[in-house]
C-alpha cells in the first residue's frame, strides 16, 4: 500500500473552522514558537494554518499505523476508545486521528477525549467545535471531550498531571508540542523527549500507542529530530516495557540507533490554500508485548546505522 501523505480538509470541516469560527489562513512560523500566552486573534491564526496541517499529519500517520493488519485486528471490534493529548492547541491531531477512526473502526460507538493545553482559548474553541462535530452526520460516533488547562513549569507539574486520569488510553498524542519545552528551557540540562515520555508511557492501554511529532527545524543549532532521537532512545534503554513500531526499521535497531530520523512531508488542501506543506518528525511506540506480536514482518531495508541510504519510509509485510 502506497503511504499517505496529501489530503483534502472534509468540506463540512472547513466550513466550521472558516466560515464559522472565523479561522485565519496566514503562515507564521516565527510566531508559532512557544505559545502559551498567545492572544485570541492569533489562535485563530493558528485554527486556519496550522489546525489542518496537524489534521493531515495524524490522518496520515494514523493511515500507515492502520497499514499493519494484526495493529489494526487488534481495535476492530472496539466499541469505545480513549484519547489523550498533551499540549493539544487547537486539536487538529485530534480531529483527524477521530475522523480516520471513523472510516476505519466500523464497531466504534464513542470515543473519550481528555485534552490539555496551557493556552485558554485554544481549548475553549476546541471545546466548542467537538460540540459541532457532534452534530455533524459525517461522525458516526459520539466524541465526550474534556478539554483542560494545563500549564506546565516544572517536572513536578507533569507528575502531577499523569495522576489525574482515571483510564488508560488506546492513544497518547502530542504533536508540535515539546519543542516549546526546549525553547523556554522548562526542564534545563534534561532532554524533554526523554521526560515527558516517561511520564506518558506508563498511561497505555495495553493495545495503546504513542504517538510522538514533532518540527525538523533546529534551536540554538540542535535540531530538534536528534533530540527526539535521543531522548526516545534514552527513555525506551530504561525499561525493556516498550519498543518502537514506526519507523519500522527502529523496531529491530533502535538499541544500536546513533541518531538518524524519520523526517516526512505532508500536505492538506483546504478552501484558504492548495496543498500547504508540513514537514514533521515522528515515532509510534507501544508495549513490548503489543509490538512483538504485530511486527511480525520481513523486514526489506535497514536504519541509516546498519546503511547509509536506507529508507525508513517502508510498508508494512506480513
Amino acid at each position: 500500500m502506497a503511504i499517505l501523505k496529501s489530503v483534502q480538509l472534509p468540506e463540512w470541516l472547513d466550513d466550521i473552522i472558516y466560515n464559522e469560527f472565523g479561522a485565519v489562513y496566514e503562515p507564521r512560523p516565527q510566531d508559532v514558537e512557544y505559545n502559551p500566552d498567545q492572544q485570541f486573534e492569533f489562535v485563530q491564526l493558528y485554527l486556519g494554518t496550522y489546525f489542518p496541517r496537524s489534521y493531515a499529519e495524524a490522518f496520515c500517520i494514523m493511515s500507515r499505523l492502520f497499514d499493519n493488519p494484526l495493529y489494526k485486528q487488534e481495535l476492530s471490534e472496539l466499541e469505545e476508545i480513549n484519547i489523550l493529548d498533551f499540549c493539544c492547541g487547537t486539536g487538529g491531531e485530534i480531529v483527524g486521528l477521530i475522523h480516520f477512526l471513523n472510516y476505519n473502526l466500523p464497531n466504534l460507538k464513542r470515543v473519550n477525549v481528555d485534552a490539555y493545553d496551557a493556552n485558554p482559548d485554544a481549548i475553549r474553541f476546541l471545546y466548542h467545535l467537538m460540540e459541532r462535530i457532534n452534530g455533524v452526520p459525517e461522525i458516526r460516533f459520539f466524541v465526550n471531550i474534556v478539554p483542560q488547562g494545563l500549564f506546565v513549569e516544572t517536572e513536578m507539574d507533569i507528575q502531577d498531571f499523569v495522576r489525574m486520569p482515571n483510564s488508560l488510553y488506546h492513544f497518547v498524542i502530542s504533536f508540535k508540542a515539546l519543542n516549546e519545552f526546549v525553547q523556554s528551557n522548562t526542564f534545563l540540562d534534561k532532554n524533554v523527549y526523554d521526560l515527558v515520555p516517561s511520564y506518558l508511557l506508563p498511561l497505555l492501554d495495553e493495545k495503546g500507542v504513542l504517538i510522538l511529532s514533532d518540527l525538523t527545524h533546529q534551536h540554538n543549532g540542535v535540531y530538534y529530530p536528534n533530540l527526539m532521537t535521543r531522548g526516545l532512545n534514552t527513555c525506551l534503554k530504561r525499561s525493556n516495557n516498550y519498543k518502537t513500531i514506526i519507523p519500522i526499521p527502529c523496531f529491530y535497531y533502535e538499541e544500536i540507533c546513533q541518531g538518524c530520523y524519520l523526517q516526512e512531508s505532508f500536505y492538506v488542501t483546504h478552501s484558504r490554500k492548495d496543498r500547504d506543506l508540513s514537514k514533521v518528525a515522528y515515532r509510534v511506540i507501544c508495549k513490548f508485548n503489543l509490538a512483538q506480536h504485530i511486527m511480525q514482518t520481513k523486514v526489506v531495508g535497514s536504519c541509516k546505522y546498519i546503511n547509509a541510504y536506507a529508507d525508513k519510509s517502508l510498508p508494512y509485510r506480513i
